[in-house]
């Protein structure tokens, strides 16, 4: 009689270890970006690894997202900003279709370099991304240095951020070149 608690008790804990084993850790700050092929709206494969070496801007978002539609303005100033520089902005949209990114392109006057997960892989799959918007900041070696929702991008604080963020790698860039 005693061997049933027992018994049940080994089970819980064999499962317990078998979740725990196969569970991938949360992506977060210090992590390697997972590197990912999507395409643009050319349909042109477009790889996260084909940055390397600037500090890359990768905004998850979708057209029905309410703060997306705030911070989008915000992100084409930050990214005209800082256009030639060693940056790169990637807006990854989960829409299920690449009309809906036009159509909304159209609506608010955008124009960013934009990625199509329609069956969000990428996003939930890879990045773990739990809402919309949210952005991570990725170092020129491809490591996650920041993660944020909803920002105001274009304000002076983001701004030189920025700017050092940028200056920062093109100066590690120069220093390995050497």
């Amino acid at each position: 009689m005693r061997w049933k608690p027992a018994i049940f008790f080994a089970a819980v804990g064999l499962m317990a270890v078998a979740v725990i084993l196969n569970t991938e850790p949360p992506i977060g700050v210090g992590s390697q970006a997972p590197d990912f092929e999507l395409k643009n709206g050319d349909g042109e494969i477009v790889r996260l690894s084909d940055f390397r070496g600037k500090l890359v801007f990768l905004n998850f978002w979708a057209t029905w997202c309410e703060p997306c539609i705030e911070e989008m303005p915000d992100m084409m100033t930050m990214n005209n900003a800082f256009r030639g520089k060693q940056f790169q902005m990637l807006a990854v949209s989960a829409d299920t279709q690449w009309s809906a990114v036009e159509d909304f392109y159209e609506k608010y006057e955008l124009e960013l370099p934009t990625l199509h997960d329609p069956a969000q892989q990428i996003a939930r799959g890879r990045y773990k991304v739990t809402g919309y918007p949210e952005t991570f900041l990725i170092d020129g070696n491809g490591y996650i240095i920041s993660k944020h929702w909803v920002e105001a991008w274009s304000s002076p604080q983001w701004m030189s951020q920025m700017e050092r963020l940028i200056e920062e790698r093109a100066l590690a860039t120069d220093a390995t070149s050497d």
